[in-house]
């Protein structure tokens, strides 16, 4: 067999690593033994970690909440049908808030997502967009029947807090707008079939010259020109509370980075360690070589110190850890910088 230096002085047999199962002792050696590894791995991934803990950007959240104000005193089913007719309208309502063309129009006057637009990426910015919108109904439960929905919040969330107050203040006063225009239209439909009804049966009496048949002519043309002639009907929208520009950011969880970075560091160092150990051949104790071989140990040589004329200089060991370390910082702040989604890793909510 071929002879290899021990560490602390002996000259033993080159094999095989360590055999005789996990220790402490045997840890500790190990570790001492690739210290510099170790150091340079644990160093590389925490450096990482906390470079993207820096770059990601703050991100702010807003809510609006509108308040459903229910009319009259229905009971029972025709409380169920109001109800189920409510949450259709809110889902209508949200449809025509998340379609392409209104959140262009709402990107276009608050300038969101200008990286995304100015890189031709319209798609991923209404995508972005719909993602940072959510829409959170707040129910009373009535001692029978449905859940009744008696308000509703808007919350937006993007980086800076002036403007997604804007715009949570801006998605709350289109769904009162648009549920006016919903009411006024069905009061008009309502009103416009109770007169058509009602000339369809003058018009089985009278003739057409007749004074009322003319007025419920001339009534329903007014009508049919003007749709919001007559009151609105049904539930009605109330902005309770505006959205205010938030004082703190809600997410990064930028300690959070830091402990997944020293959590991965410590992991990564362990393997790198193991993995340079798992392909070290040589005998370290005489216990390894002991439990390879049944050759007795007769002696052992002391190690012999002798002059390195040729040592290679330390800045050239140094000079790729720091090249890896800067790629690693580099490659970091590339991909956390402008992250709206990998900042919310730590958050209680999700984008």
């Amino acid at each position: 067999m071929a002879m290899a230096q021990r560490e602390h002085g002996e000259t033993i047999v080159a094999g095989p690593g360590h055999d005789g199962g996990f220790t402490v002792t045997w840890a500790l050696a190990v570790l001492r033994r690739h210290a510099r590894l170790a150091t340079v791995v644990f160093s590389v991934v925490l450096a990482g970690a906390a470079t993207s803990a820096m770059s990601l950007p703050d991100i702010y959240r807003s809510t609006a909440t509108v308040l459903v104000e229910h009319p009259g005193t229905t009971e029972g089913v025709g409380k169920s049908l109001i109800a189920g007719e409510l949450e259709t309208r809110l889902q209508t309502i949200g449809q025509e808030v998340l379609s392409q063309a209104r959140l262009t129009a709402l990107m276009d006057r608050f300038d969101l997502y200008p990286e995304l637009r100015a890189h031709g990426a319209h798609a991923a910015a209404v995508e972005r967009l719909r993602r940072d919108i959510q829409v959170k109904l707040t129910k009373a439960e009535p001692g029978a029947g449905r859940p009744t929905t008696v308000a509703f919040s808007i919350m937006f969330r993007w980086r800076h807090p002036e403007t997604v107050a804007r715009v949570a203040n801006a998605l709350a006063a289109f769904y009162v707008e648009e549920n006016g225009k919903i009411r006024e239209r069905q009061a008009s439909a309502a009103r416009l079939t109770r007169l058509t009804q009602e000339l369809a049966q003058m018009q089985e009496v009278y003739t057409s010259q007749y004074p009322d048949v003319i007025r419920l002519k001339a009534e329903i043309a007014a009508l049919e020109r003007l749709p919001r002639a007559t009151a609105a009907v049904g539930e009605e929208f109330r902005i309770l509370d505006p959205a205010s520009p938030a004082r703190s950011p809600a997410a990064p969880k930028r300690f959070g980075f830091v402990l997944l970075g020293i959590g991965l560091g410590l992991g990564a160092a362990v393997a790198a360690v193991l993995l340079a150990d798992q392909f070290d051949g040589s005998f370290h104790t005489l216990e390894e070589l002991r439990a390879f071989t049944n050759v007795p140990v007769l002696a052992s040589i002391p190690r012999i110190g002798v002059a390195r004329p040729n040592r290679q200089p330390r800045w050239l060991t140094a000079a790729p850890i720091a090249v890896g370390l800067v790629l690693v910082v580099l490659v970091s702040y590339h991909l956390a910088s402008g992250n709206d989604q990998l900042a919310f890793l730590f958050s209680r909510t999700t984008p």
